[in-house]
């Protein structure tokens, strides 16, 4: 219970786990395998990714890939590996052996809101996409907190770059709803979060599931903030996000300033 607490407390997610642990995790693996730091330009100014490569990674194979959006406390400068510490970074390492994905962690000095930092989270996925052996077609985008809501409000901008979105203990983006029915939705948040109410996925993955959309909630009991560990060793989330596929590009309209949402009412809770 304490780890609970101050994972919520600090809205972290490792219970002591930092950026540079994270990293430490995969110093034995392969060379080109593991986590790794680079950087890539974003409109002349130079940013920097995390990126994780699995274990067995081969080039001349196409892999899966999650972009993944850390929360206000994560946020740092660029270089720093505090983006690492809390969310999925540290769920990662725990599995780093056996970890499918290509997994991208760009770098925020805050929110995820704003078209300066959605562009960060555009030109990331551009860059790994010309670096890596990343499948077009199974990339999915993820969150914690504050990264939950970049989760939906960049995923609902851009829906035919992601097969599918995870946002985890996000705030509510009710703006964007209506293009969100356009993607595949698995929310996870604690029934108690003392810092981001559950209320606001509840609403979200009711007005995606009304109006046609797939969204899907799972709620864990208890107090906490970060429920990405429960979210990734106690449901089928891994399974489910390799299963996913994007859509023809032909089938999503084109991005259009944000849409109001209609009244709709519950998604269904585990």
């Amino acid at each position: 219970m304490l780890c609970v607490l101050l994972a919520g407390a600090s809205l972290a997610g490792g219970c002591g786990t930092t950026g540079s642990a994270v990293v430490r995790s995969t110093r034995n693996f392969p060379a080109g395998s593991g986590f790794s730091l680079h950087e890539f330009d974003v409109n002349g100014q130079k940013h920097t990714v995390w990126v994780f490569l699995p274990k067995n990674y081969q080039p001349q194979q196409k892999y899966p890939t999650i972009v993944f959006l850390h929360g206000l406390f994560e946020a740092g400068q660029d270089g720093s590996a505090k983006c690492l510490s809390g969310g999925l970074g540290p769920v990662v390492a725990q599995r780093a052996d056996t970890w499918p994905f290509i997994t991208i962690f760009p770098q925020s000095t805050g929110t995820w809101r704003g078209p300066e930092r959605e562009r960060i989270v555009i030109a990331a996925m551009d860059w790994a996409q010309q670096q890596y052996s990343i499948d077009s077609d199974r990339v999915i985008l993820a969150g914690l907190s504050y990264g939950g809501l970049g989760t939906w409000e960049i995923g609902g901008r851009h829906p035919d770059r992601f097969a599918a979105l995870v946002p985890v203990s996000g705030h509510r983006a009710t703006d964007v709803v209506q293009r969100l029915m356009l993607l595949p939705v698995w929310a996870f948040d604690f029934k108690g979060d003392p810092f981001v109410p559950s209320a606001g996925s509840e609403e979200m993955c009711d007005k995606i599931r009304q109006g046609g959309g797939v969204a899907r909630l799972t709620e864990f009991a208890g107090i906490g903030h970060d429920c990405w560990p429960q979210a990734v060793h106690n449901s089928d989330l891994v399974d489910w996000m390799l299963q996913q596929r994007r859509r023809n590009g032909t089938d999503i309209p084109p991005t259009t300033p944000a849409a109001v949402a209609a009244d709709s009412r519950v998604a269904g809770i585990q």
